[in-house]
């Protein structure tokens, strides 16, 4: 029988909750699960999820170059992509199983298949009807894609890299840490707003779930299964300016608008109301409590 579903959630979920954003919580946490259960129960490494994610987002960005079936095919890999994605962690967190590499891979591999997926879907619709604009969208879509992981990442790379290379200075960190930590408190308590990065992503019927969803590369990988589908039932329709197109053109046509605006909105946002000293101050909070002998979830 295994272990029992509760604990399984208790252990490999819980501990992240806060961390999920929409679509962990609509589906992946639900759909990765049982493929977590199956591994806990026979006592698989999460090496293999991690490594399994990588080859079905690498093969299913690749054949989104094909059509018809074998395009439906490949965002069914996106999919199962995403979810293992969820697994890998889940396996790691109910072992214990604490391995740095993985981490830096997962973050290669995520900044790889993400802009294949854009491409994989304009190369197949440019040898479907030949048209030039799908390349002009995905090229939109995985720049701004690229180019907002940036900058989410650089200021925990950029702390990271201070903070380690002025270590050795107990004044640097007597001087520079306590009073962000002091400010870190009111980020935590929510003084910072939602903005700061620290507060739980929530379900809720109002503006940031609709554009979490409206921008959410994994809800968009279930949608491109929807398309893929819905193409093989439906004639392509006919769009002034863009000639026919098929439900999975108007998806590539979507993102590829959709994404640069947001990105134009977080750049806004970044740079008027400091996202970046805020996102500082709250990973030293985190680092001044931070133990070489804690244990580190993967």
């Amino acid at each position: 029988m295994g272990v029992s579903w509760s604990e399984l959630r208790r252990v490999c979920q819980t501990p992240v909750r806060d961390t999920n954003d929409v679509a962990g919580l609509l589906y992946g946490d639900h759909a990765s699960l049982p493929i977590t259960k199956l591994m806990v129960d026979l006592r698989l490494s999460p090496d293999l999820a991690s490594i399994g994610f990588f080859v079905c987002g690498l093969t299913g960005a690749v054949l989104q170059a094909a059509d018809g079936v074998l395009a439906a095919v490949a965002s069914a890999l996106l999919v199962l992509y995403y979810v293992l994605d969820c697994v890998d962690g889940e396996v790691a967190r109910f072992q214990r199983v604490c391995d740095v590499k993985w981490g830096y891979f997962d973050f290669l591999f995520h900044m790889l298949v993400k802009p294949l997926v854009f491409c994989g879907v304009a190369v197949g619709l440019w040898r479907e009807s030949g048209a030039a604009w799908p390349i002009f969208a995905a090229f939109a879509a995985s720049t701004a894609t690229l180019w907002l992981k940036l900058f989410l990442e650089t200021p925990g790379i950029v702390f990271l890299k201070e903070f380690l290379r002025r270590s050795r200075k107990a004044d640097f960190i007597a001087e520079t840490a306590r009073p962000m930590v002091d400010r870190a408190k009111e980020v935590e308590l929510g003084a910072a707003g939602a903005g700061s990065g620290g507060a739980p992503f929530r379900l809720r019927l109002d503006l940031v779930t609709a554009r979490a969803l409206m921008t959410n590369f994994d809800i968009g990988l279930l949608l491109l299964l929807a398309a893929t589908l819905a193409d093989l039932a439906v004639a392509p329709f006919d769009v002034p300016m863009l000639g026919p197109v098929g439900f999975r053109g108007a998806w590539i046509l979507y993102y590829g608008i959709i994404l640069p605006l947001d990105f134009a909105d977080y750049l806004r946002t970044y740079l008027l109301k400091g996202h970046f000293n805020r996102e500082v101050t709250r990973l030293l909070a985190l680092a001044h409590h931070f133990s070489l002998d804690s244990r580190r979830e993967r």
